[in-house]
């Protein structure tokens, strides 16, 4: 390192709590209005006792819309119980495939429990397979993708580059990111970062299928080198999502294209040929775009890992992968805070708050190569979503979040109440996106999910408290989703562009 470098450092707003009204929400609000009419309406048209009358109902209704727990008005979470109770009661949060009563559709369509509409699966010019949701009328494009490291440096990932190629590469790929907002079509950007212990099974298959196995003396010690390698191995495999709506402005060009399927198709070729050449100007080392098998492959290891040995021994042979229909689970049986499919169980995060203090680009690095304290690496999906926002609605909406803001502060001036520290940091942050803005600086709004696959639910929670350690470490403050786990893990951990709304 250079005695001239200057560490880069990063800084994230934290969660605004203006709210619409005084900090509340319109679930908020709407359960103290609601409160404040039954009791009016009971003085004017009754009397004061009558009021008085109405206080059992109308005081809890009131404190759930003032009473806050994670950020949220406690309204917010009751109404979620309520419904996850009642779903729960009616046998809805479990789905049971019988393949034997299973409908047939067709090739490219699936089913996933726990996710709305159907999605279509359709294979482009280059093999490249592109998501077709007909409900939002949205295509999903995906590759995987590698660079030299974007990442800081860790234990068992040490970086080929200096600290001011890093800073360089970090930066061409915020210009990519930034390139997304140019674009009306773009809906949604999202990275997935899946690690998961790997496997020597193609290894294995290769050595035994060859003459050196016959050789006097190796094949044992080979053997044992193996199984020593199977120990240590780690898969961390990065993808990059690229979600497009096919109407408005796309439909035009799709027509353009020839319409219908073929026009689609041509525009996600051009999509996919765009984003390649920027990610290869950018430093990129490695962008493959995913086959209808690929994509089987990722789902499956998610919902099914004990199958991950025999699909792991088809890499590089004719049928690698995994048939697309065959990552749709047999099995989804939803808990509170837990999701069981196949052979694994799972638990969605929310990340609520990024680090409130300077941090490094890259810092994520310690949560990705998270580890148990017996040194096996977690199961985990990481996925980042990114949504752009065109420069004139995000100054729109800036405008309105000012708005609130000043409301709330002659509110809390009227009440006599003193302006708090995070009243102060909710303005700056509006002042400082304001130049942002103004500066010329394309919109992401950025939403995390992380999800903890174990094989077992004793396992499950082992693996979650390394994560959370491993979030704590890194200046993560996550929240669990109750009763909102099967949605999460088909929305937020399969590659079909969307995360939770």
């Amino acid at each position: 390192m250079s005695e001239s470098y200057t560490p880069q450092t990063a800084r994230f707003d934290r969660l605004p709590s203006q709210g619409v009204v005084y900090g509340c929400d319109w679930s908020a609000l709407s359960a103290i209005v609601v409160a404040i009419t039954i009791t009016g309406t009971a003085l004017l048209g009754e009397s004061l006792l009558a009021a008085f009358a109405t206080l059992p109902v109308t005081g809890p209704l009131a404190a759930l819309g003032l009473v806050k727990r994670h950020g949220q008005p406690l309204m917010t979470h009751v109404l979620r119980e309520i419904g996850g109770v009642m779903r729960k009661t009616l046998g809805a949060t479990t789905y049971k495939a019988r393949s034997e009563q299973r409908k047939q559709s067709s090739v490219s369509a699936l089913d996933l429990p726990g996710r709305e509409g159907r999605i279509h699966l359709h294979e482009a010019a280059n093999g490249a397979v592109v998501v077709l949701d007909a409900t939002k009328q949205t295509a999903t494009i995906s590759c995987m993708i590698a660079t030299p490291g974007l990442g800081l440096p860790q234990g068992e990932a040490p970086s080929t580059l200096t600290n001011e190629e890093r800073d360089a590469l970090i930066f061409e790929w915020a210009k990519v990111l930034g390139s997304f907002t140019q674009k009306e079509h773009i809906v949604r950007v999202t990275v997935l970062e899946q690690t998961r212990p790997g496997t020597v099974a193609a290894e294995r298959v290769y050595f035994e299928e060859r003459a050196l196995a016959e050789v006097p003396g190796v094949p044992d010690s080979y053997r044992e080198a193996l199984r020593l390698a199977e120990q240590a191995v780690v898969s961390h495999v990065t993808q990059l999502g690229i979600t497009f709506k096919v109407t408005g402005e796309a439909k035009t060009l799709v027509k353009g294209a020839g319409g219908g399927i073929s026009g689609l198709l041509a525009l996600a070729g051009l999509e996919m040929a765009t984003a390649e050449d920027a990610m290869w100007q950018a430093g990129f080392t490695e962008v493959a775009w995913l086959t209808p098998r690929e994509w089987g492959a990722w789902g499956r290891s998610i919902i099914d890992p004990a199958s991950q040995q025999a699909v792991d021994v088809r890499i590089g042979g004719q049928w690698e992968g995994v048939d697309p229909q065959a990552a749709v689970p047999m099995l989804v049986d939803e808990h509170r805070t837990r999701v069981e499919t196949d052979s694994a169980w799972h638990r969605t995060y929310w990340i609520q708050e990024w680090p409130r203090y300077d941090t490094y680009p890259g810092f994520l690095s310690r949560l990705v190569f998270a580890r148990q304290q017996s040194g096996r690496p977690v199961r985990h999906t990481f996925a980042l979503v990114a949504s752009p926002v065109s420069v004139g609605s995000a100054m729109k909406e800036l405008d309105e979040h000012k708005r609130t803001w000043i409301t709330n502060a002659n509110l809390r001036a009227r009440a006599g109440k003193p302006q708090s520290a995070a009243d102060d940091a909710d303005w700056a942050a509006l002042v400082q996106h304001e130049a942002d803005l103004v500066a010329g600086q394309g919109e992401l709004k950025f939403t995390a999910y992380l999800t903890v696959t174990a094989t077992s639910e004793d396992d499950l929670e082992v693996e979650a408290a390394s994560m959370l350690n491993a979030c704590a470490a890194t200046g993560l403050e996550p929240r669990s989703m109750p009763w909102q786990q099967a949605e999460a893990l088909m929305n937020v951990a399969y590659p079909c562009g969307l995360g939770m709304k």
